[in-house]
């Protein structure tokens, strides 16, 4: 009986505005269908879409981002699991550092040496302290780092912060 229950509730969920007889193990029985009202409220259909969302892709160059020249970026010095994945924002000016932080852990980034042919950014992992609970879920980040003079030609290099 549970099973049947359980079937005809899902069959109701089909929105087709019938409903199937329960399924038996016994004897074949007569199909039955109960029709439903009509509906007096209109169908409500999406409006058009006129625009594109207003929301930043998950991959891929942001809109208005640029990614740096191929070579550009040094990530060497970074441990494994640090994020290396870097757009340029405004010009230049701005760094972004697209990662994902996961749990209690957090990230940070911060602008290190400038010269006039390279760039440090300092990229932080913060770990919970042992023992501590955290959700087990991962969250997409943007670390923006904004320099002094836009990266132009520079070099960018990616190392762990203090």
């Amino acid at each position: 009986m549970g099973a049947s229950a359980l079937l005809l509730t899902v069959a109701a969920c089909g929105g087709n505005g019938t409903v199937a007889a329960p399924v038996s193990s016994g004897p074949p029985a007569s199909s039955t269908s109960v029709s439903s009202p009509p509906s007096s409220s209109p169908s409500v259909s999406p409006p058009p879409a006129s625009a594109p969302p207003k929301s930043r892709p998950t991959q891929g160059v942001p809109p208005g981002d640029t990614a740096p020249a191929a070579g550009q970026v040094n990530a060497s010095a970074l441990p494994a699991g640090y994020p290396h994945d870097v757009t340029l924002a405004e010009g230049g000016s701005v760094v972004v550092i697209h990662a994902e932080e996961g749990g209690c852990d957090k990230l940070s980034a911060k602008a290190g040496e400038q010269t006039a042919t390279q760039v440090v950014v300092l990229v932080t992992l913060t770990k919970a302290p042992h023992g501590q609970m955290c959700p087990m879920h991962i969250r997409e980040i943007s670390l923006p780092v904004r320099l002094d003079a836009p990266l132009g030609g520079r070099e960018l290099v990616l190392k762990p912060g203090p």
